[in-house]
């Protein structure tokens, strides 16, 4: 059972709970002798003596059954879920009610109702027990690996439907429409092995580090969706934004395919996308020249420097790309558009996520929470371990599926691993002093990063090349990491990190709630990875594309079939992953008949 409290769901008040709270002044004031808060996890339980093993006063048993105390005369009696096991924490409440029905589980310090046999929840409980684990965790010092959060937000429980992924197959109403008003492309089909899509591109001079980018947007799912059902119209688009264009005008970028190179209107890079798209897309295997978009982008670039035929780094032209489009939708958001003309901003509505950054203070536990966009994650590679790149790429190949920890392959970086260390509490140095609200002064403190929404897409950046201000110099880190196809977010979500933290609890929410449906969405597959061999000032991008199953070698101008061995022993850059299953929202603001 639950209600709606302040436009959220809440678990419904448990009666004998009420009514023990009406008999007790102090009901909770007890515990805080008997919380014991492991530092490694944060995660609190109950214990008289810290050495003892608990067990049932009735029977004996400390496992497997749940164990719980009384919060009245603090017996322990044993409680198990199965059909038919006796309970003799009922038994318990039974003998003795009206006063004992309350119980506190020993191992997870959370309430429960030996009558209704259910877990309860009691807001002034958990914030005794959230005070104690931030207690311990301040006390710890360097010992305590985690940030407790004073009022977490809590978990969005609004019904979402599940829904599988089935292939669509037109009516006979949809394919008579098709006959009568389109044309089969007429494509290359010396190559009937490769999908479509799959094309070269030519390298104009040094911009290997866009083909490789291009060639993972390519074939983005939900990137490709949007582009190729024509949801960004490049001719709409240039007719609505440029005001004094005339019929003459737009012929003339109907036949070059996007912005046409001049200053007769304003640039848009999803335009110049739209275009690539469809050439693409066309059927044609011959390798098709970016020229319009280079053109584009340099024009949208040349504020930052990156407008030349140097070579460039493939994670900053990505982010200045997508931030092209962006700042497009952006500006044009205040007129009137219709639909397909570009007035959303698909980059974001694809790779776009949200981190979550605590920050606490180690003298009296305050903890500021903030949340900040993001379209990719940085990731520092982990120590070198010993391990030299042919020994881990020699291990890699030898793997099921790659996705094994660091510490079971001889020392090998893991994407895995690298995530951890991400989303590891941290102790700020000295000359990182935070300033505290509470104490007013500026405090030593912990920090942690974690994942408040995952994007559509995941896009993971490995930072491969490093810049010392103090020797003056900069060098590429060649350390093999290895990468998983299958990779699960759940443990780097907020609510994940939250629930090993403080277990289940609830308490007052400030601001927005977490999206729910992370939990429903957070297995990703591998479907590209950008590679980069050489050195710093002189190296090469290409990229290995996952289609149908199998692998592709995307190298400029040349596509080749290659088997996942050579993609899991490449020594990757960039790592783009989508999620495994989309989710909507089951509308409840209308009856169902």
């Amino acid at each position: 059972m639950s209600s709606k409290i302040n436009g959220q769901i809440s678990p419904q008040p448990c009666p004998h709970l009420a009514d023990f709270r009406t008999t007790s002044t102090k009901p909770f004031l007890s515990l805080h002798n008997c919380l014991r808060i492991k530092p490694p996890g944060g995660r609190a339980s109950l214990r008289g003596n810290p050495n003892e093993l608990p067990h049932c006063n009735t029977c004996g048993v400390h496992a497997p059954s749940r164990l719980y105390a009384c919060i009245s005369c603090s017996a322990v009696s044993c409680h198990s879920s199965a059909s038919g096991a006796p309970s003799h924490a009922a038994a318990h409440a039974a003998l003795l009610s009206p006063a004992h029905q309350i119980a506190i589980d020993i191992d997870r310090a959370e309430l429960f109702c030996c009558a209704c046999r259910d877990q309860v929840y009691d807001r002034d409980f958990d914030a005794a027990v959230v005070i104690a684990q931030t207690v311990a965790s301040t006390l710890g010092g360097g010992e305590s690996t985690v940030i407790p959060s004073p009022m977490p937000h809590p978990e969005n429980l609004r019904k979402r439907r599940r829904v599988d992924y089935r292939p669509v197959t037109p009516d006979l109403r949809e394919r008579a429409l098709i006959g009568s008003c389109s044309a089969p492309i007429d494509g290359d089909d010396s190559f009937p092995e490769f999908p479509r899509g799959l094309r070269g591109l030519n390298n104009l001079g040094n911009t290997c580090f866009m083909n490789s980018v291009l060639q993972a947007l390519f074939h983005t799912p939900p990137l490709r969706n949007y582009f190729l059902s024509d949801k960004h119209n490049r001719y709409f688009c240039q007719k609505n934004s440029n005001t004094d264009g005339d019929d003459s005008t737009i012929a003339t970028r109907k036949k070059s395919g996007g912005n046409n190179g001049k200053t007769n209107g304003p640039i848009c890079l999803a335009c110049d996308m739209d275009a690539m798209f469809s050439a693409v897309f066309s059927g044609d295997r011959l390798p098709y020249s970016p020229a319009k978009f280079l053109y584009s982008w340099w024009q949208h670039a040349a504020k930052s420097n990156l407008a030349s035929y140097e070579q460039q780094d493939a994670h900053e032209f990505f982010i200045s790309m997508l931030d092209g489009i962006h700042e497009k939708v952006d500006k044009d958001r205040h007129k009137t558009h219709s639909d397909g003309s570009g007035d959303c901003c698909i980059a974001h509505r694809v790779f776009s996520g949200i981190l979550r950054s605590d920050v606490m203070c180690m003298a009296c536990g305050f903890t500021s929470t903030t949340y900040d966009p993001c379209i990719d994650i940085s990731l520092d590679l982990e120590p070198n371990q010993g391990s030299s790149t042919k020994m881990a790429a020699a291990a890699s190949s030898h793997s099921g599926n790659g996705e094994a920890d660091s510490s079971q392959n001889h020392g090998i970086s893991t994407l895995t691993g690298c995530l951890d260390r991400f989303t590891r509490a941290e102790k700020l140095g000295s000359n990182q002093k935070f300033f505290c609200q509470q104490c007013q002064v500026k405090q030593e403190t912990l920090k942690q990063m974690s994942i408040r929404k995952l994007p559509l897409v995941s896009c993971f950046h490995i930072k491969r090349f490093e810049h010392s201000s103090t020797r003056k110099m900069s060098r590429k880190v060649d350390r093999y990491l290895q990468f998983p196809f299958s990779l699960d977010m759940s443990p780097y979500l907020s609510s994940s990190i939250l629930r090993r933290r403080f277990g289940n609890r609830i308490f007052p929410f400030e601001g927005e709630e977490p999206d729910a449906s992370n939990d429903l969405c957070s297995e990703f597959e591998l479907f590209a990875v950008v590679t980069h061999s050489g050195k710093l000032d002189a190296g090469h991008y290409v990229t290995y594309l996952r289609l149908s199953n199998q692998w592709y070698k995307c190298d400029d101008s040349w596509v080749t079939q290659v088997d996942e061995n050579i993609v899991r022993a490449a020594q990757g850059y960039m790592m783009f992953y989508v999620q495994k299953m989309l989710y909507y929202k089951a509308t409840t603001d209308k009856p169902v008949a």
